[in-house]
């Protein structure tokens, strides 16, 4: 069943200038929100390791919070990782990060955990590659049989996609896919789903310009 969510921070006003970080001051807001417009979910942003999903006595708000709006946390995004990339943190780090996800994601039935590989924590030589592979085999293993959907977003060329994919350890590794992204870098979506039409898990909404243009209204960009 397809389900449609709002990116936590949609509904509310912005965290200083920033265009996707957790809403601290709101989260709790943004689920009778999305409920009046009639979403069937939110998708949770980490942006840093303070975010109250990691607390069990959050959780337990969040669960409660679900209920009383019929709204669920459809999936959680690991921006902070937008930033610090997996595969340069200490094992240490990465591997508190996804125990504590992973107990969240199984506490609240979300199915999906996608890990950004991309913009500042994109692959750029073959050292990263190599690490980002490791790493991500690792995660994987600790989620085995409890993240049903693991996932990165990436924006390595849809070969790349296919290369990294392919590596022994990330059979279960699905792809996020931003429409507005692949726009932007001059990809196709046709091509994705041939490649990758059973590893797809789910699809961000949102318009941009060829050429790594900016964001824009639905509509008047590239994406298709």
């Amino acid at each position: 069943m397809v389900k449609i969510a709002i990116v936590q921070g949609r509904l509310t006003s912005r965290v200083g200038g920033r265009y996707q970080h957790f809403p601290i001051h709101a989260w709790r807001d943004e689920f009778a929100a999305a409920a009046d417009l009639g979403l069937d979910g939110i998708e949770w942003i980490v942006s840093d390791f303070s975010n109250p999903i990691l607390d069990d006595r959050a959780v337990d708000e969040v669960a409660a919070l679900c209920v009383t709006h019929g709204i669920e946390v459809t999936s959680m995004s690991l921006d902070a990782l937008m930033y610090y990339p997996i595969f340069r943190l200490p094992w240490d780090d990465v591997a508190w990060l996804a125990d504590r996800l992973g107990s969240a994601a199984k506490r609240l039935s979300v199915p999906r955990i996608s890990i950004p590989v991309e913009e500042g924590s994109g692959l750029r030589n073959p050292d990263d590659a190599a690490n980002a592979r490791e790493v991500l085999a690792k995660v994987l293993g600790r989620w085995d049989g409890v993240v049903e959907a693991p996932c990165i977003e990436t924006d390595l060329s849809p070969r790349n996609v296919e290369s990294l994919l392919a590596v022994p350890g990330l059979e279960a590794l699905g792809l996020v896919v931003d429409l507005g992204n692949i726009a932007a870098l001059g990809y196709r979506w046709e091509e994705y789903q041939k490649r990758f039409r059973e590893r797809i898990f789910g699809l961000h909404v949102k318009d941009r310009r060829v050429g790594m243009g900016p964001t824009v209204p639905l509509g008047e960009g590239d994406a298709e």
